[in-house]
């Protein structure tokens, strides 16, 4: 299992209402004004106050998200996302629950919220195959973790006991699989290192590890592609904010052998 990823992704069997985190996410209906199931917990647990501030939003499509505060939650703020009914599997239920999750994780970061739980969104009335809506969940969720280290933890919250162990096998099939997890966060560092050296900050962060991670083997590739970064920008002058342009990626990328696809 690569470096902290066990800390990042965590998989329990609870109430979503009671978790102390930075936001949960509601599964909502598209009028964001309560319901059943999650929905309905998460509006009794936080007080009329939240349906007063939902009235105000204009609802929200399905795939979408929207933020509010969480009044009387444990948890600072609540992110509402409409989850696909499930119509058999070719109407695009896949992408549109695929969505809910990388968008209220966007919406988290963009935010500077840290720590967020998920229910399992379309499980319910709405009827998506669980072990379906589990593998997106967690597939989207690692992949978004992957590039995203401001998001310090994500809870899996599950209704269940059954629920929990399916998610739980996947989970670890996932993150076994999961090679370009631990390469990201070496290069991650290795950019930090650059930044504290050089008193920069690099723009494109994300892009520059997404360009590099797939031809990053082992920590010895990240060290090289570090080195590679940090002679350019000490070549280049560069100063402040800083794009590492796409030609000197390539070119990085290059340097370290065959890779994956970009």
């Amino acid at each position: 299992m690569p470096p902290g990823i066990a800390d990042r992704i965590v998989v329990i069997e609870g109430d979503i209402t009671k978790q102390k985190m930075d936001a949960i996410v509601n599964a909502a209906n598209p009028s964001l004004m309560g319901g059943g199931g999650v929905d309905g917990a998460i509006h009794r647990a936080a007080g009329p106050e939240l349906l007063k501030e939902c009235r105000g939003l204009g609802g929200c499509r399905t795939g979408e998200a929207k933020i509010t505060w969480g009044y009387r939650l444990f948890a600072r703020f609540v992110i509402h996302t409409v989850g696909p009914v499930w119509k058999g599997g070719n109407a695009g239920e896949d992408e549109l629950l695929e969505s809910c999750y990388r968008n209220s994780l966007a919406l988290a970061e963009l935010g500077n919220l840290h720590t967020i739980a998920f229910p399992a969104i379309s499980t319910g009335a709405y009827g998506f195959p669980l072990e379906r809506a589990a593998r997106i969940a967690i597939t989207t969720v690692l992949r978004f973790i992957t590039y995203h280290p401001a998001i310090e933890k994500v809870v899996l919250v599950c209704h269940g006991n059954a629920a929990y162990d399916l998610y739980r096998d996947i989970m670890e099939g996932e993150i076994s699989s999961n090679r370009d997890y631990g390469m990201a966060q070496a290069l991650f560092s290795h950019l930090s290192m650059i930044e504290m050296t050089h008193s920069i900050r690099f723009r494109n962060r994300i892009e520059i590890v997404k360009a590099l991670a797939p031809a990053v083997k082992n920590d010895t590739y990240a060290l090289s592609a570090g080195i590679s970064l940090n002679t350019w920008v000490a070549m280049a002058g560069v100063q402040g904010e800083v794009t590492v342009p796409r030609e000197i990626l390539d070119r990085i990328r290059e340097s370290l052998g065959p890779s994956s696809t970009v």
